[in-house]
């Protein structure tokens, strides 16, 4: 199953301090141009899910104060939960610009850049928030749903060509069926393809009309813990989290406990 990776608007809130204070849903200028109790109103909005009226109180901040990085982040976050994501980017990249080191910029950045299936550039900023703060928690739980929730994509008209075969045989050895895969998946990062590059020994070089591949074989079982599968995954763990680099789906399969199921891939990653 594809799994969507979906992240809450809730821990990418950072105020300095948020007390409860009843929101109004009209926007009515405070008097004195009274920042912080704007600031207050806007994350009351937010917990209450009214994201267009807290935008009012975050342009009202930005108006007096283009710079405001709390304002900046807010309305990000907001502009994410109305899936408007390359306009979120734009105030992450005015943190940016004043502080690259923000890590809460460049962790929320790479979020909306994950939800426009900039796979790759999400998690270099990730990473370079956890850079900055190895020990923050909270970037860190980021980093693992990204990973273990991580969308895949097809390898149509990708550099990595996949095939699966699965072959049951029953407990005496008789041939029961055989399967290959009629769609193929793989994570599309940077990260793949340093691990194909780096993890996987057994890899060599074929030649197939008149292209180079890296060619990577591997052979092995599964324990037959439920009757029926049609996923089948290569997972690696990396910085202690599982990640599925590559997957196949077969015709659904129906086992019996005692059969022995055999699974053959076999990758090839054009060589350029």
């Amino acid at each position: 199953m594809i799994r969507t990776f979906v992240l809450s608007i809730t821990c990418l809130v950072v105020l300095a301090s948020i007390t409860n204070v009843a929101a109004e849903e009209e926007f009515s200028p405070l008097k004195d141009k009274n920042i912080e109790e704007w600031h207050k109103i806007g994350a009351s909005l937010i917990s209450n899910g009214k994201y267009e009226e807290s935008i009012k109180y975050y342009d009202k901040i930005l108006e007096i104060n283009p710079n405001d990085a709390n304002a900046l982040l807010n309305k990000g976050s907001v502009l994410i939960e109305l899936n408007k994501f390359d306009e979120a980017i734009k105030y992450y990249d005015k943190i940016l610009e004043i502080n690259p080191n923000d890590a809460n910029a460049l962790t929320s950045k790479g979020i909306a850049l994950s939800h426009l299936q900039k796979y790759s550039e999400a998690i270099i900023a990730i990473d370079k928030a956890l850079l900055i703060e190895p020990d923050n928690k909270i970037i860190k739980n980021k980093k693992s749903n990204f990973l273990s929730n991580a969308p895949t994509v097809s390898t149509r008209d990708s550099v990595y060509d996949i095939k699966l075969k699965v072959t049951v045989r029953d407990s005496s050895g008789n041939l029961i069926s055989i399967s290959e895969s009629s769609n193929t998946r793989y994570l599309p990062y940077e990260i793949t393809d340093k691990v194909f590059e780096h993890s996987f020994k057994s890899k060599d070089i074929v030649t197939i009309d008149g292209k180079s591949y890296d060619r990577l074989k591997q052979v092995g079982g599964v324990t037959n813990t439920n009757d029926t599968f049609g996923m089948l995954s290569i997972s690696i763990e990396l910085d202690g989290y599982v990640m599925d680099l590559f997957q196949a789906f077969t015709p659904m399969l129906i086992i019996e406990k005692e059969d022995i199921v055999k699974v053959e891939w076999t990758i090839l990653k054009e060589i350029n």
